[in-house]
């Protein structure tokens, strides 16, 4: 009986750990994750974020940057991630384009996989910073399993790659991803 339970209460875990109580992500939760992100990284680039729109042309609502002021993603997509891999994956993932839109205003271009990299190192600073400052539970653990998945080995890199450089920049900060990648 004792085993039975154990297996239940593992099982229960792994489903929560999953997203089985994902957040609702609506345009509301988008909005307030922005403001959470802009009050952070709002000295860098200042975009804004069109959700639902294909503001950058894409052809399906995912999630973009397209410039120094303009952010596009989608609900179904943000959500589905949420769903997938935890609460809070959207915001590293809305974190990860606000550090494509600081690359904008920068005038950073690297070469692939470089620049996904360092937008990667942007949203784990975010991530770092939603836990210390905004009091969020961590989700590196789920930003980082949501990143390894979308990898790519061409333009984002390979798993490992985006493993490693999401957790730099949760372990050592905006200037860091700025300054050594």
């Amino acid at each position: 009986m004792t085993h039975r339970f154990i297996r239940l209460f593992v099982l229960g875990a792994a489903l929560a750990g999953q997203g089985a109580l994902a957040m609702p992500v609506n345009n509301s939760y988008i909005q307030a994750s922005a403001g959470e992100i802009r009050g952070f990284l709002g000295s860098y680039a200042r975009p804004t974020v069109y959700v639902d729109q294909n503001a950058c042309g894409e052809p399906e609502t995912s999630a973009m940057a397209c410039g120094p002021y303009t952010i596009s993603v989608g609900t179904s997509f943000l959500q589905q991630q949420e769903n997938s891999y935890g609460n809070y994956v959207a915001k590293f993932i809305l974190a990860h384009e606000w550090g494509h839109s600081v690359q904008f205003t920068r005038g950073i271009d690297r070469r692939p996989p470089m620049q996904e990299l360092q937008a990667d190192c942007v949203g784990g600073t975010f991530a770092k910073y939603a836990e210390t400052n905004l009091r969020y539970p961590s989700f590196i653990e789920n930003a980082v399993a949501s990143a390894r998945d979308a990898a790519d080995y061409q333009e984002h890199g390979t798993p490992s790659q985006r493993d490693y450089y999401s957790r730099y920049g949760y372990a050592n900060g905006f200037n860091s991803c700025m300054t050594r990648i």
